[in-house]
């Protein structure tokens, strides 16, 4: 890809476009030689509405904490060596030719070979899922602003400065992935109306813990009851099973909510929630699986003093895929049965330590499905139901 601007509207969405604009702009402006990753996140994070920023802010609510990663961008900016400096050092490499200091003038920042490589990876991701969703030619592929954010958020340089200021390049990434695949079932319903269901889980898209419109109020007695499950020593791994996924998503909501202001016993006041969507995997290769799956497991050993939930959401998708496709995906990599398995192995290895609670909702149909299988999605990962309303269908769905 080449810097020229003819080349980034023939690569990007306009959207995508602008923000690289305002980045060489930024670049430009503090009088550094080339455009990073670094410039186009702090592009985006200035953005108050922009999904960078929100997801950011779904990761830590508390507003100072986004105004404390301006400043560590800000800093890593001012790290960076300006262009003055890089044209000096060229002229003592190349002595003082009349011909070098003609091309000096005028001054315009290039592209990095890392925010090259940015777009490159941002380019194979919208052309896979273009591929697998059947969307457009690939000709036709542009790279959207989610697919660019994700791709920004794998630069070394741009994970460092989230972990300075206390955000986890991999949380962000994931809230982001949950707004494309949400977006992208959106779409999917407004095309096909018959098959909406009207009891999906409705997340909101800006992130906000508890402004989720069409949510339902969680009763308190079924966040009481998932409270006590979560603190049975032996059933770490919980799935909430229940007529309408709205109403299970808000318990969770509620649950998530009480830990924020400590409304939950001491072994859950510092407990820190971390969502790992399945339906996020459905388009990636090994190599990105494997990624996520390590920095997953990095964040747990983190967290593991104060103690992690992870909350992988419905388990309709996982229990369906492997349903539809037990024979063929032993014939090649699938990366829903891959993250299966592995998230069993996170199970196996971090429960021992009291401080790990896989979390999951799902139908009453879904988890049926969670049953069969050789090995079951149950079995796996050592899944209890826990039925709301209270106490509903809870003989024919009591594992014990």
């Amino acid at each position: 890809m080449r810097a020229g601007g003819s080349s980034l509207h023939q690569a990007l969405t306009p959207e995508a476009c602008s923000i690289v604009k305002q980045s060489v702009l930024l670049a430009k402006r503090r009088g550094h030689a080339q455009v990073t990753p670094l410039h186009v996140a702090s592009t985006m994070l200035s953005s108050s509405t922009g999904l960078f920023r929100t997801a950011c802010a779904q990761s830590h609510p508390h507003p100072l904490q986004c105004k404390a990663l301006e400043l560590c961008f800000n800093v890593a900016l001012n790290r960076l060596p300006s262009a003055a400096a890089a044209a000096a050092a060229a002229t003592t490499a190349v002595g003082n030719s009349p011909h070098f200091h003609h091309h000096l003038h005028p001054y315009h920042p290039s592209l990095s070979n890392a925010l090259v490589a940015a777009f490159k990876r941002a380019q194979a991701h919208q052309r896979r899922g273009s591929i697998e969703n059947q969307q457009q030619p690939l000709l036709a592929v542009k790279v959207e602003v989610e697919q660019l954010i994700v791709s920004i958020l794998d630069d070394p340089s741009v994970s460092r400065v989230m972990r300075e200021a206390g955000f986890s390049s991999t949380q962000v990434k994931n809230n982001v992935e949950i707004a494309i695949s949400l977006d992208n079932r959106t779409n999917s319903s407004l095309s096909k109306p018959k098959e909406t269901n009207l009891c999906a889980p409705v997340l909101n898209s800006s992130f906000k813990s508890h402004s989720f419109s069409g949510l339902e109020h969680a009763k308190n007695e079924d966040v009481v009851c998932l409270v006590e499950t979560l603190l049975r020593r032996r059933r770490k791994s919980t799935v909430i099973v229940g007529e309408c996924l709205i109403t299970a998503e808000g318990v969770v909501r509620e649950l998530m909510g009480r830990i924020e202001k400590g409304e939950v016993p001491d072994e859950l006041n510092a407990v820190q929630f971390l969502t790992f969507p399945l339906f996020t995997f459905g388009h990636l290769c090994k190599e990105d699986v494997d990624r996520r799956l390590g920095e997953l497991r990095c964040l747990l050993k983190r967290y593991m003093e104060r103690g992690a939930i992870l909350y992988v959401g419905d388990l309709k998708w996982a229990a369906e895929f492997r349903e539809s496709y037990s024979c063929e995906r032993r014939k090649y990599f699938c990366p829903v049965e891959y993250v299966v398995f592995e998230i069993g192995r996170l199970v196996s290895d971090f429960v021992e330590t009291g401080r790990f609670w896989l979390l999951a909702i799902s139908s009453y149909q879904t988890f049926m499905r969670c049953k069969t299988g050789h090995p079951s999605l149950e079995a796996l990962w050592g899944l209890h139901p826990l039925t709301i309303p209270s106490g509903s269908l809870a003989l024919s769905l009591n594992s014990d």
